[in-house]
This record gives C-alpha cells, sequence and structure tokens, in this order.
C-alpha cells in the first residue's frame, strides 16, 4: 500500500507554483521532468522566487508521476 503525499496537492499552491506544476504536466516520466525543471533554473538563475516556485512545481508532478507508477 501507498503512503498518501498531501503536500504537494495542487490546492495548496500558489498561483505561481500552480503555473510551474502545468508547465511540467508536459513530462510523462521522471528524467524528462528533470531535464525540464533544470532548463527552467538555468533560464531563472539568480531569482530565488520564481526557482522556490520552480521547485515546488517540480515536487507536485514528481509525486503525480511517482503516484501512477
Amino acid at each position: 500500500m501507498k503512503a498518501k503525499v498531501t503536500a504537494f496537492l495542487p490546492e495548496k499552491l500558489s498561483q505561481e507554483e500552480m503555473s510551474w506544476l502545468i508547465h511540467f504536466r508536459k513530462a510523462k516520466s521522471v528524467n524528462t521532468l528533470e531535464l525540464m525543471a533544470e532548463r527552467a533554473e538555468r533560464d531563472n538563475a539568480g531569482n530565488f522566487r520564481v526557482l522556490d516556485d520552480i521547485n515546488m512545481g517540480f515536487c507536485a508532478r514528481e509525486q503525480e508521476i511517482l503516484h501512477l507508477q
């Protein structure tokens, strides 16, 4: 039985974090998700608020992908 993760539920994400989650939903595997996140982090280097939003969107999508497996 899998544990239920509630930390990254979409309703708990800010609008900016939700935007990144929607963007990351293009990824169908964790490998693709990691590539997308690395690109997003490079493009937004130095902007810590955006990097935090990217991280939350990444974590939420990662949990979705892992839950589907």
